[in-house]
């Protein structure tokens, strides 16, 4: 399996790590960066199950990366479909302002970036085979 690469996405994950450190000064950094942590992964286990559903949630997208995701789908929804079910989803840390999680399905195991921006949208989406 090659690597899926929105072309938007690459384009926006600088942006997006940019605007994520919006809470330094502010009190519990720490918590507010969980808090960030859990929404992306909040949002990749929703667009995984989107994706697999054949239905992309191109509304928690922005519209480069739902536009790239539309060109893209015919193609990745069956391939999404034949890793089977999600088993494990871990955050392995952050990548250039996107979160990585190592998500083990029954039929593979990947390797997931998710970026969101200032508006709670996916702004960047990248995955490939674990390792």
């Amino acid at each position: 399996m090659k690597p899926i690469l929105f072309a938007a996405a690459i384009a926006m994950i600088p942006a997006a790590a940019a605007a994520q450190d919006t809470h330094a000064g502010h009190g519990d950094h720490a918590a507010h960066a969980q808090a960030e942590v859990s929404a992306e992964e909040t949002m990749l286990r929703t667009t995984i199950a989107a994706l697999q559903a054949g239905t992309p949630n191109y509304d928690d997208m922005v519209p480069e990366l739902a536009d790239a995701v539309r060109a893209g789908e015919a193609s990745i929804t069956p391939m999404i479909q034949g890793f089977g079910a999600l088993q494990t989803l871990e955050r392995q840390g952050e990548v250039q302002g996107a979160q990585h999680y190592r998500a083990a399905f029954e039929n593979a195991a990947t390797d997931w970036f998710i970026a969101l921006g200032d508006d709670g949208k996916i702004a960047g989406l990248v995955f490939r085979p674990a390792g």
